[in-house]
């Protein structure tokens, strides 16, 4: 049966006992479920994408940092 719910999110963990054909009240609830399901989908699908580009963000900024390598290939000339 169909989830019932408090306060429109709030899921309460029961369950409308009426069979599907009868219920009147939650007509086409599974319908209604996946599109949330798939809405979920969407949002982590964004939040991973702004994570990969955080990584990418990252990473370019330490190759462009003057690491300990960088330091010992530069050559320096002493002016006397």
């Amino acid at each position: 049966g169909c989830p019932l719910v408090r306060d429109v999110f709030e899921l309460t963990g029961d369950f409308c006992r009426v069979p599907k054909r009868k219920c009147h009240r939650h007509y086409c609830w599974e319908k209604l479920r996946r599109a949330e399901v798939d809405l979920e989908r969407v949002r982590v699908w964004y939040k991973l994408d702004e994570l990969f580009e955080q990584e990418r963000n990252v990473r370019a900024a330490m190759t462009n940092r003057a690491g300990l390598l960088a330091l010992m290939l530069h050559q320096t000339i002493q002016h006397d």
